[in-house]
């Protein structure tokens, strides 16, 4: 399909006209009407806003305009940053058309607490709407009563290209999580130990990105360090963050 007339489909899925593609592209509604009859295309700036916008692949908006490549690359040529772009289209091409999927899902990018679509219930039950994010935890224990681990839960949400552009699910809220379960076993002394969670809490970004934890998930607070440096951390970050659920 020719690029002119997948741009005029996406424009019409959406129930936009000219005018308000034009506004969200920042071009005029005549530039929508020339790329859509073929007349023009759009810079590859362009392209890429066009596909985050509207979550359509790089690769299938490309695939089978010839002209439409042959054209970008003749105007990249006169355009005053020809060489970045033009890395940047290699880069993508590689990853959207040659498979570079491992690349592209290895990067996430943190998801505000608001964009979540996070919700949670009286029993634990943590639901988001947002089907194609991933959800990470880190648990601590706080304290150790009638032989029972106390715990206490960070948690955050990432998204990445690859996910938003090949894994899209059905949009319908999904559990990303159950904290009214035990969560698990830990050894105390040889003694093995109950461990049930608490309080759960949506991290802010800025312990993640300071730190380098995006990507990475290593531990959020060292356990080389004392008691009660963990236990001064671990109320810094509470202060920090959202409380999402406590156990009643």
């Amino acid at each position: 399909m020719e690029l002119g007339k997948r741009i005029a489909e996406i424009r019409k899925e959406h129930n936009l006209t000219q005018e308000g593609l034009a506004e969200i592209c920042s071009v005029t509604r005549q530039t929508i009407s020339n790329w859509e009859n073929g007349k023009s295309y759009p810079d590859l700036e362009t392209l890429v806003l066009i596909s985050d916008t509207f979550d359509v692949s790089l690769d299938v908006m490309l695939k089978g305009d010839k002209k439409m490549v042959s054209e970008i690359t003749k105007e990249q040529k006169h355009g005053k940053y020809f060489a970045i772009k033009i890395i940047a289209a290699i880069v993508v091409a590689a990853a959207l058309i040659l498979g570079g999927i491992y690349f592209i899902e290895a990067y996430e990018s943190y998801m505000p607490y608001e964009e979540t679509g996070i919700t949670v219930t009286d029993n634990g039950g943590v639901y988001t709407d947002m089907p194609y994010s991933r959800y990470n935890s880190y648990q601590y224990v706080t304290e150790t009563v009638d032989g029972v681990h106390h715990c206490i839960v960070f948690a955050y949400m990432t998204s990445s290209i690859y996910s938003r552009h090949f894994e899209k699910q059905p949009e319908s809220k999904r559990m990303i999580e159950n904290y009214s379960f035990i969560e698990g076993e830990s050894e105390d002394n040889g003694e093995v130990l109950e461990d049930v969670v608490t309080e759960v809490y949506y991290l802010p970004e800025e312990y993640l990105t300071e730190r380098g934890f995006i990507n990475k998930h290593p531990e959020l607070i060292h356990i080389s360090i004392s008691e009660q440096e963990q236990k001064e951390m671990i109320d810094q970050m509470k202060a920090d963050s959202v409380l999402m659920w406590k156990r009643k």
